[in-house]
């Protein structure tokens, strides 16, 4: 049946998790902005060229950050669960950890595509990512496939259903799930 979950933990000091909270931001911050960027810039022209240099460098940080934030979270405590049924806690459970799994599947799957195509990838111009592959230019274009026709599409579907489901905390369940994240 659908039994309550619930954990003892001392939540004195949950609010000063800045870190676990900054980073829904900083990947909707990056994408916006991608998108914003992206539109009418013709392939291969200077701006397409500048796009996708700050893509990586973007995507390079972004890897930094959920890095940062896994590292973040194995070494703190985090809140106690909300209480919820068996079945909704697992759906969070798998929901948050796929969103992990393709929020690093980017990023790493963009560094395998460019290194495969022959490209580098810089950090802001400051650094070049070692070139650790040989060039693959066929396999490149199925790792760009991996990476814009899968990886993307499912990640905006997680996205968009983990808003959907916060927003049905907050406004159908009224369970306080929001002011968690604030």
């Amino acid at each position: 049946g659908d039994k309550e979950f619930e954990v003892e933990i001392d939540e004195s000091h949950v609010g000063e998790d800045q870190v676990g909270k900054e980073l829904p931001i900083s990947i909707a911050d990056k994408m916006s902005f991608e998108m914003t960027f992206e539109q009418g810039a013709e392939k291969d022209s200077p701006d397409y060229i500048k796009y996708i240099l700050l893509h990586k460098s973007l995507g390079l940080s972004l890897l930094a950050v959920v890095l940062a934030r896994l590292l973040w979270r194995l070494s703190n405590v985090t809140p106690s669960p909300i209480k919820m049924p068996a079945l909704q806690r697992q759906a969070a459970y798998f929901v948050h950890g796929m969103l992990y799994v393709l929020i690093l599947a980017m990023p790493i799957s963009g560094v395998i595509m460019s290194q495969l195509a022959g490209k580098p990838v810089s950090w802001f111009g400051l650094f070049d990512v070692p070139q650790f592959m040989e060039v693959n230019k066929e396999m490149a274009k199925d790792v760009k496939a991996l990476h814009e026709d899968v990886f993307f599409p499912v990640l905006m579907l997680l996205i968009l259903g983990h808003i959907g489901a916060a927003l049905f905390h907050q406004f159908a369940l009224k369970d306080g799930l929001l002011k968690r994240m604030s």
